[in-house]
């Protein structure tokens, strides 16, 4: 018996059984019919079918603009790729197109602090059934336009233009074929193309920090506004470099984000070693646990843990990386590495040079965050934490050229605090009704903002972007 199978970006389809023994003409013929597929018939969409000969060029026709030509960089050394038969499968790369960089200008949400012309291309497949990741940042640029404090405007991605490919859609064969649910959990292609950003994870020191607080803010009033992004890691916190030299971060990738029009879809939301550790448990993988602020909040510190012990000077180190498991443990088993992280993991780990500044926030942090787990049943955790003498007088090594010779640069900035060692006061407090129900004001407090005030000085934490 021969059972043919179909897959996309949705699931799988089994025909039934072939005898190839009872049934060879009908096998043959089969075979004829395969041989004679045409691309789109194995699946290429007509846009990007490939011709003999032909570049990574493709025209796209719009109804609102016209047609919009595209080019597309494959062999990119930035290009973003995704290997698998199953799910959004996002794929950026860098792409010309000289209708969209003519169009950019003209935008109503356009930054004219980032001074790039270049341009990258998102093609993925969402859930039809979601609030589509265009029309959630036109909620966002709304948000924006009226931000008169800068914590969301220029804190977002520029959209230049987006297009749906409606007979892409998973659910017509379904619906062919005459299958129950055809259209439950369809997917269809989308292509979004952006102005370019940097990844954060080639700052360092406070510059890294600053960048970091910038997105922890505009996330943070982007919730208060009801857009829940529900997908912090280290791919989707970017930056760019204003023309007085200055790195402004940037909250990237709404494509999983819900908005109060938003309908739940079936995908959980959230990358798993970034994910907070209430929502790695059965439970929440079955959509039984709402996804609260205090859940994005944590997975920040996760991240800041993550670059922190696996970044050095802008570079993932090459050996001896700390966190590998995480990679490659389901949600359950990410769950109880990350207990025993926050058990004894932390003490016991060193940051690279770049991120010690970072490292003091991060342990600060996970402690209130360890005890709040802890008054939950959730991990254990001691009572105080180790202190942070031996690193007292250490600075990240962040200097830049000019430093040797005695001048000051920005990333030596001295009007820091000095470090100190606060978590029994802090484990006191947090222990006095931690297992309340917390706000989201108080975890944005408590877990964020009061662990890295006393680290960075005004400047650093300052999240406007003003005119050159």
């Amino acid at each position: 018996m021969i059972y043919l199978w179909y897959f996309d970006r949705q699931d799988a389809i089994q025909c039934s059984g072939i005898n190839y023994v009872q049934d060879l003409p009908r096998f043959m013929v089969l075979l004829l019919a395969i041989q004679r597929m045409s691309f789109t018939e194995w699946g290429y969409n007509r846009v990007f079918e490939p011709k003999p000969g032909s570049s990574a060029e493709v025209q796209v026709p719009d109804e609102d603009i016209g047609e919009v030509d595209l080019a597309f960089d494959l062999k990119s050394d930035k290009r973003t790729t995704h290997f698998g038969l199953r799910g959004r499968a996002t794929t950026v790369f860098p792409v010309k197109s000289k209708k969209l960089s003519a169009l950019v200008p003209t935008l109503p949400h356009h930054n004219p602090h980032n001074p790039t012309n270049e341009l990258v291309a998102k093609l993925y497949w969402p859930e039809e059934e979601r609030e589509s990741e265009a029309d959630i940042l036109q909620k966002v640029y709304e948000i924006a336009d009226k931000d008169e404090e800068g914590k969301v405007k220029y804190h977002v991605p520029e959209m230049v233009w987006s297009h749906k490919f409606e007979d892409t859609s998973t659910a017509n064969i379904r619906m062919a074929l005459g299958l129950k649910d055809a259209e439950r959990g369809s997917r269809v292609l989308y292509i979004i193309v952006f102005r370019k950003l940097d990844p954060i994870t080639k700052l360092k020191g406070r510059k890294f920090l600053s960048a970091w607080w910038h997105i922890v803010v505009c996330h943070y009033t982007l919730w208060g506004k009801n857009v829940h992004h529900r997908d912090i890691s280290p791919s989707n916190l970017m930056v760019y470099k204003t023309l007085d030299g200055r790195y402004i971060g940037v909250l990237n990738d709404f494509d999983l984000s819900s908005t109060r029009d938003s309908p739940s879809g079936q995908e959980r939301t959230g990358t798993v070693p970034f994910m907070a550790i209430e929502l790695l448990t059965k439970e929440a993988i079955e959509g039984k646990v709402k996804h609260l602020y205090r859940h994005d909040a944590e997975s920040f510190l996760w991240v800041l843990t993550w670059v922190s012990l696996r970044y050095k000077n802008g570079r993932l180190l090459r050996k001896g990386r700390p966190l590998d498991e995480w990679l490659k443990a389901d949600a359950i088993q990410c769950r109880k590495e990350k207990n025993d992280f926050l058990n004894t993991g932390r003490h016991k780990t060193k940051p690279s040079r770049s991120h010690k500044c970072s490292w003091k926030v991060v342990r600060s942090s996970l402690h209130v965050v360890g005890l709040f787990y802890a008054d939950n049943h959730k991990v254990d955790v001691p009572e105080t934490e180790d202190s942070d003498d031996s690193e007292k007088g250490d600075s990240d090594d962040d200097s830049e050229k000019g430093e040797s010779d005695g001048s000051k640069t920005e990333d030596s900035d001295d009007s820091e605090t000095e470090d100190s060692d606060d978590s029994d006061v802090e484990g006191s407090q947090a222990r006095n009704g931690v297992s309340d129900s917390l706000t989201d004001v108080t975890v944005f407090e408590t877990w964020l903002q009061n662990k890295i005030h006393p680290r960075l000085s005004a400047k650093f934490l300052d999240v406007r972007v003003q005119s050159a």
